[in-house]
């Protein structure tokens, strides 16, 4: 079996979901103005009955739960690509340690993001959704701040994958022009 074909796949497949995550919260976190800017027209009695922070608050509630939700299934995801990539290149012979370092550093990120940074975002979002005093609006200062942090951490994990891509990729081609060419330099030896 090609283990270095399955760990690119499962590399592939980790970077896409990362990719595919990434902007779904982002456009969750965007619904909410898109849908008090212009409401479906089904909504528009509903809304006008609240007050628009109402409205802003209870959706906004809605989308960072939702964010928090993807969030916590993403890693747990994460955690298992990582080790289908990390098993796959364990099997491969002669390989490189880079992409074995790339992975685990990889892993690294998404165990900080998991055990560090979600959970006190899981917390800070709860309590600064529907922020009214002044702790609780330091409390929704606190949660963007660690919002941009992972942002920030999870294009660094992203960055570290692409590079584990193009080693995974391009590994492999220069072993096998330097395999073609050694036999004829030991055949032009020999003669």
């Amino acid at each position: 079996m090609h283990f270095r074909r399955l760990s690119a796949l499962a590399l592939g497949a980790w970077l896409a979901g990362s990719l595919l995550v990434g902007s779904i919260k982002v456009e969750n976190s965007r619904a909410v103005d898109k849908l008090i800017q212009s409401p479906p027209r089904q909504a528009v009695e509903p809304l006008a009955k609240l007050q628009e922070l109402e409205v802003r608050a209870v959706l906004g509630y809605h989308a960072a739960e939702t964010n928090l939700l993807f969030n916590r299934h993403w890693e747990q995801t994460q955690f298992a690509l990582g080790a289908i990539v990390l098993l796959g290149l364990f099997f491969t012979p002669k390989g490189s340690k880079s992409p074995f370092v790339l992975c685990a550093m990889m892993l690294t990120a998404v165990a900080f993001l998991h055990w560090f940074l979600t959970p006190e975002m899981e917390g800070l979002a709860r309590a600064s959704v529907f922020a009214g005093t002044s702790a609780e609006m330091a409390a929704r200062d606190r949660l963007r701040s660690l919002e941009s942090g992972y942002a920030a951490v999870d294009y660094a994990k992203l960055g570290l994958g692409f590079l584990m891509a193009w080693v995974l990729v391009w590994q492999p081609r220069r072993s096998r022009s330097r395999s073609k060419t050694t036999p004829r330099l030991e055949a032009d030896v020999t003669a």
